[in-house]
């Protein structure tokens, strides 16, 4: 508990330091001015800024929610006309309003790893949530609310791996009216409620299927409702095909300005080495001009959104087949005795809890969901790694098993990753003094915490998991040591001067694509182990 205070202290600390800010926080501060000063009706057709708003229905109404509050700290900040606004009340206000956020996302943390082990370990996954130094420097430096979203988004694991389906389902319907980047996660809810909460088995009975009909209407109704609460008042207002333009802005290239580590990042390089190696001409926008170019290949196929679709349906084929292996039908689960008094209330019998034997799955195939859409998806921006790492941190952390099993592995599969994506969002912040020595110290200090935290093995009332710091962080066939090593390497050639004395002010992108490509590598490597490693948890428990 100590610990956490002190990192939110940390939090708090930031604040009055001249730290600097992305676009991200011009945008929100924009939001809030036309959520507060304009009519609803406006809200989605609203364009004195390039930051138009979109970001779905419930998050436009937690921005209003903000601006009451907004109004008292400066009410400057909540005119239109007032672009690119940043008084220091502002500042604090909305940095405040991100620490404040992350309250969710500690409870989140909580419920999970309280859902997942004991009381005790839901602390311990509270205090590895917080702790993470990628979602500190993408929300608390750079500027985001992805600890308040990711706190939605682990109570709503938490409830599926409890047991209540329906309060799961409607906090995740809910977030993806928060932020669509969420629907990477869809087919793995989909697919998971339909074979264990609709109990769905194929090759059964007369019509060759059997499915629990009434738990899959009150499903869809639930989810439905959720839904309809959130876009009946833009409809309403004639915003409806407005706001889906909005949300999903296919006009933008394959790739974000700063190419995520992922299977797109290794695509343009390979297109730019064969373009240098004479086999085509650059054409179109480069790829890396604008938050909305659109990239034209030189040399291999350009690639448009439909065929990222496809590829990352293809790719979601194996987990989809895995979830539905390795996850029981409702039939076939036996439901717990019936409790009494204030646990009834606290513990509806809406569908079995997740045997013993399977905790914590549910979380793992969240992360694998999310690692399959950025691995394959449309202009993948490089802080959505951390829709990987944080669900995933927090599933392996109440994961137990004897020495040497999955358990472990998994642990040591998360820290390596975990590594891995904080490394790959450092170029976020500018090569200033302060921002370079604050990105390294809090990456260092916070990944030293969290492999201890992780070293310590649940089943094992908190001793190490046999395999020293270094050894977790290894990604076939590289050892720890060696990774860490090239981290070492590249951020001393990026971030400290190595770059500038070589070239000379020439290659600028290079710094940025070789952190890029390195990381890719890396990170597909992961996601292949996490894949093998989950698919392994077939037996009576994890290890």
């Amino acid at each position: 508990m100590a610990v956490s205070v002190q990192i939110v202290l940390l939090r708090l600390a930031l604040i009055p330091l001249d730290l600097y800010r992305s676009t991200d926080f011009e945008v929100h501060r924009n939001w809030l001015a036309i959520t507060h000063s304009l009519p609803l009706s406006s809200w989605y057709y609203e364009e004195a800024s390039p930051w138009t708003l979109d970001y779905p229905p419930l998050f436009a109404a937690f921005e209003w929610v903000l601006s009451q509050a907004a109004a008292f700290a400066d009410p400057e900040m909540l005119r239109v006309a007032n672009l690119e606004y940043a008084s220091w009340a502002t500042v604090v206000f909305q940095r405040c309003s991100v620490v404040a956020g992350d309250l969710l996302l500690v409870l989140g943390a909580r419920r999970l790893g309280s859902t997942l082990g004991s009381s005790a370990q839901g602390w311990s996954t509270a205090l590895l949530a917080l702790v993470g130094p990628g979602l500190l420097i993408v929300d608390h430096v750079h500027f985001q609310y992805n600890g308040m979203l990711f706190g939605v988004l682990l109570f709503s694991i938490a409830d599926l791996e409890a047991g209540r389906i329906y309060r799961g389902a409607a906090l995740f319907a809910a977030l993806l009216n928060m932020k669509q980047i969420f629907l990477y996660l869809a087919p793995v809810y989909f697919v998971f409620l339909l074979r264990g909460h609709c109990g769905c088995v194929f090759g059964v009975g007369p019509l060759g299927i059997r499915l629990n009909f009434g738990n899959l209407v009150r499903l869809g109704l639930t989810v439905l409702a959720v839904f309809a609460l959130a876009w009946l008042p833009i409809l309403a207002t004639g915003q409806g095909m407005q706001m889906v333009s909005r949300l999903f802005p296919f006009g933008r290239g394959l790739t974000h300005a700063y190419w995520a580590p992922n299977v797109w990042a290794l695509y343009n390089t390979a297109d730019r080495v064969l373009a240098k190696l004479g086999f085509g001409a650059q054409q179109g926008a480069s790829s890396t001009a604008g938050f909305a170019e659109v990239y034209e290949s030189s040399v291999l196929w350009t690639v448009p959104p439909k065929a990222t679709f496809a590829l990352t349906l293809l790719a979601y084929a194996p987990l989809a087949r895995l979830i539905w292996r390795q996850t029981a039908p409702s039939s076939s689960l036996p439901l717990p005795p019936a409790s009494s008094g204030a646990d009834a209330a606290a513990k509806p019998r809406e569908f079995a809890a997740m045997p013993e034997a399977g905790r914590g799955r549910f979380a793992l195939y969240a992360a694998l969901g999310s690692a399959i859409s950025f691995a394959c998806g449309w202009h993948v921006h490089e802080k959505a790694i951390l829709m990987v790492t944080v669900p995933l941190i927090a599933a392996v952390s109440a994961v137990g098993g004897p020495e040497g099993g999955v358990g472990d592995e998994l642990r040591q599969a998360a820290a390596a990753l975990s590594v891995i994506g904080t490394f790959s969002v450092l170029p976020l912040l500018p090569q200033r003094p302060l921002e370079t020595a604050l990105k390294w110290s809090v990456a260092v200090a916070g990944h030293c915490v969290e492999l201890y935290l992780l070293r310590r093995r649940p089943s094992a009332g908190g001793g190490g998991d046999g395999r020293g710091a270094l050894g977790m962080l290894g990604v076939w066939p590289l050892p720890g040591w060696m990774v860490l090593l090239g981290v070492a390497v590249l951020g001393a050639y990026t971030d400290f001067g190595g770059h500038k004395m070589i070239f000379k002010g020439r290659m600028e992108f290079l710094p940025l694509l070789l952190i890029s490509d390195s990381s890719a590598v890396l990170v597909l490597a992961s996601f292949i182990r996490l894949f093998r490693l989950t698919s392994r948890l077939t037996g009576p428990g994890t290890s």
